[in-house]
């Protein structure tokens, strides 16, 4: 679970401890669901035209101004931390891997635009950044991601800063035909595996009726859309933490496995027989937060918001090994009326 993450004492954004185990935590996440991670590193180039001195002793007045600019131009369910004295670290879930570039060249912009004003001076501030995807984490450590992408700034800075810079070529390298032969071994030693599985199947079975319920549920792939109701609006707004790890004890103490979230938005409705209706079609539908039909699993919670109300489903799925052991549980005679 994500530990008791704290701010930066000089800056409005995460310390270095916090945005480290938010890094872990959102690849962690993007594995599971299959989404995108945009990894940013950004420094704060060497000051130009002033005594101040550049490393730990800048002064905290400008880091935190530029906390704020770059705070201004992500979502706000993004997060920046604070990685070292002149580095900060943006974490963007869901950013398309085309669009890293871009929102890293949005963040220079944004930092150099004008100067800051401290002291009576005008100080001129400029940011070289290097933008990684989650795809640059799947083959090698996460430290040796983030050693790379020190690298790589400091061959920015080489260069005179204010850039954009790329990753090494090391994460360009591509698998050798070897690995290809060896991939194809496994997938014939998994067909095998999978074959005497089915076969097992019937023996495990409560009784030979239920096992072909049981394969189809098993090889069916396709995820159970969670039935949101009509004037539940889908919506980027990110629900607060404590519903996130709500619904991620719920999803880990069921020992579920995660395929994806969605999150919506009941608008506020002035009629009060409205708002009734509402609590009462989550308290029928969803009873104790979930809902269940066949390995499907729907993991729900509800959080007031301004305008309205935030609703977030996780769509997990029962192991397969359990929905053989408990099979008596779960063969079915016919589907749910809602289906």
């Amino acid at each position: 679970m994500p530990p008791d993450m704290t701010r930066d004492s000089s800056t409005p954004v995460w310390n270095r401890e916090s945005i480290l185990e938010l890094l872990t935590r959102e690849l962690a996440r993007g594995d599971s669901s299959g989404t995108d991670l945009t990894v940013i590193l950004a420094r704060v180039d060497p000051l130009k035209n002033t005594n101040r001195e550049p490393g730990e002793s800048l002064d905290n007045f400008i880091l935190g101004e530029i906390a704020k600019r770059l705070s201004a131009c992500v979502r706000r369910y993004d997060y920046i931390g604070r990685y070292s004295p002149r580095q900060f670290l943006i974490l963007a879930p869901g950013w398309e891997p085309s669009n890293a570039v871009p929102l890293a060249e949005k963040l220079r912009a944004a930092v150099s635009e004008s100067p800051i004003d401290i002291s009576g001076s005008r100080v001129g501030v400029t940011m070289s950044l290097v933008p990684a995807i989650s795809a640059n984490f799947k083959s090698h450590y996460q430290d040796e991601v983030l050693r790379e992408l020190e690298k790589s700034l400091d061959r920015a800075e080489a260069n005179g800063g204010n850039q954009i810079e790329s990753l090494g070529n090391i994460f360009e390298v591509k698998p050798p035909v070897l690995a290809r032969r060896r991939r194809i071994r496994v997938s014939w030693i998994l067909a095998g595996l999978l074959v005497i599985g089915i076969a097992g199947l019937f023996v495990l079975a409560p009784s030979w009726t239920c096992a072909p319920n049981l394969v189809g549920d098993i090889l069916d792939s396709g995820e159970l859309p969670p039935p949101l109701p009509a004037n539940c609006v889908l919506t980027t707004e990110r629900p607060a933490e404590a519903i996130i790890q709500s619904i991620e004890q719920q999803r880990e103490a069921s020992q579920l496995e995660l395929q994806g979230t969605v999150t919506c938005k009941i608008l506020s409705s002035s009629s009060r027989s409205n708002r009734l209706q509402e609590q009462q079609w989550l308290g029928n539908l969803y009873a104790d937060g979930k809902l269940q039909y066949r390995r499907h699993v729907l993991i729900s919670a509800s959080q007031d918001v301004p305008g309205g109300k935030l609703f977030t489903v996780e769509q997990c799925l029962i192991p397969w090994w359990r929905y053989l052991s408990q099979s008596q549980e779960y063969c079915r005679v016919q589907d749910p009326p809602w289906m």
